[in-house]
């Protein structure tokens, strides 16, 4: 058995709690925008317009308004809640003073179709003092550190994300003596655990290169390869079957894959014959890196 640790986009692995979540509201919210007035010009960006350079910094903060409005949440019941919500946890979690004013914005759009992305600013919106992703479904709420790109996972419990998390093999045939890779999609590229376990290691066995996990064929034939996906003492598991083909199997697959049946006649009518593509039958069943392999 073989383990390794990767985190998306570089990150590193990240401190969790596994308590469940009941997400408190501050009464006395005092990090609110609602007594924080963006900046504002007299000026209207306009895309392709030419401007002297004495008016470029405001036709820059028009800009950056328009972007606000058209990409951000900065106001409204979506936002106070998620404020009230980052307000009631304790300060040393969130890096938050409870005695300061800051700027919210949430992104319009949900960050892997899961998270509520929100990053907190001091009152010139232009001085970011803490980000966060808060899940969609009240389930986990977490911080990402500005100083390393590390997340935390300061509330909750990481079960429903992991429903989310998708598994799916780069390719389901892997060439005699070639490698294939297991792909991982996280909601929000938080780091994960990553298991490879090769249940059939004569057909295919799990190598750990550089740091990367690969499946190789080790003779042709069929291997079923256990995946398990771990963020947060919670655990998701796939089955990925491949083929181990050689040239010629793969020659006769994609050959098979090509062939276009010549038309029948069938009474006075035209038709197409039946086709079956033949290779290998694909089973996939993913969902949901820090990696570990097992073989």
């Amino acid at each position: 058995m073989k383990k390794w640790k990767k985190t998306a986009l570089g990150f590193l692995a990240f401190s969790v709690f596994t308590a469940g979540l009941a997400f408190p509201f501050s009464a006395d919210a005092k990090a609110s925008n609602q007594t924080i007035t963006p900046k504002s010009t007299d000026t209207v960006y306009k895309d392709g317009s030419v401007f002297s350079s004495a008016r470029s910094e405001k036709m820059r903060l028009a800009a950056k308004e328009q972007a606000l409005a058209k990409y951000y949440i900065t106001s409204g019941k979506k936002l106070d809640k998620a404020v009230a919500l980052l307000e009631g946890l304790p300060s040393e979690k969130t890096g938050l003073d409870s005695s300061a004013p800051y700027f919210y914005r949430m992104d319009k759009s949900l960050t892997g179709n899961y998270f509520h992305h929100v990053k907190v600013f001091n009152p010139d919106m232009e001085t970011q003092v803490g980000e966060y992703y808060l899940a969609k479904d009240d389930s986990c709420v977490f911080r990402r550190l500005s100083d390393n790109g590390d997340f935390e996972l300061l509330e909750g419990s990481t079960e429903k994300l992991l429903k989310k998390v998708e598994v799916f093999p780069t390719n389901y045939i892997i060439p005699l003596h070639g490698a294939g890779k297991v792909l991982v999609r996280v909601p929000g590229n938080l780091p994960y655990d990553l298991t490879i376990t090769s249940l059939n290691e004569n057909i295919a066995k799990v190598n750990n290169e550089n740091g990367q996990l690969t499946v190789t064929g080790n003779a042709r034939g069929y291997a079923d390869v256990l995946v398990e996906v771990e963020i947060g003492g919670y655990v998701k598991s796939a089955k990925i079957r491949y083929a181990v083909m050689d040239e010629r199997d793969i020659a006769v697959y994609e050959a098979r894959r090509a062939y276009v049946p010549p038309p029948i006649v069938i009474g006075m009518s035209w038709g197409w014959g039946h086709h079956h593509h033949g290779g290998p039958h694909h089973h996939q069943r993913g969902h949901g890196p820090r990696g570990h392999h097992r073989r």
